[in-house]
């Protein structure tokens, strides 16, 4: 039994690495958001990010994956480790939001966090082919922030961090 887990932990970590160094290879793959819009007792909150079909980049190390990376100094080694990061999609301003991993159109769109480097990393995957486009929007919850909020549950996390769309 602990052989067994012990694979499904190192097979974890090397797909979380293959993910995380392919996520953000270049200068061209990285996309920055443009400010925080919500922070609430340590709770940030990234601006909607439009992710257009051009983004999406299709991962050499996982090649039926398309990969677009962020960077987000808010996601630290203590949030990876002890903290919270929930990611959410729509389709336009005008669609009603998802928290992912969700599927549209028959595509999968899952996301990873991750701490390297001192810089926090937040990579949204999905099945290769045609890429689904769309806003992309992350919470990021250290451990002591942390309350009874269904933080997967999109008009919970607006009504608790005050956010006004």
């Amino acid at each position: 039994m602990i052989v067994v887990r012990a694979n499904w932990v190192v097979a974890l970590l090397v797909l979380g690495s293959l993910l995380s160094l392919s996520a953000c290879e270049s200068s061209t793959e990285i996309v920055m958001p443009s400010q925080t819009v919500a922070t609430n007792q340590s709770v940030t909150v990234s601006d909607w990010v439009m992710i257009e079909s051009n983004t999406w980049t299709t991962n050499r190390k996982v090649p039926d994956m398309n990969v677009a990376g962020f960077i987000d100094s808010a996601v630290t080694n203590s949030v990876v480790e002890d903290g919270l990061v929930v990611a959410f999609f729509r389709a336009s301003p005008e669609d009603e939001v998802y928290p992912l991993p969700v599927m549209v159109n028959n595509h999968r769109i899952t996301f990873t966090y991750y701490a390297m480097n001192d810089k926090g990393i937040v990579s949204f995957q999905q099945d290769a082919g045609q890429p689904v486009c769309g806003e992309f929007r992350w919470v990021v919850v250290p451990k002591g922030a942390a309350r009874n909020v269904d933080w997967a549950d999109y008009s919970a996390v607006k009504r608790e961090l005050g956010l006004n769309e």
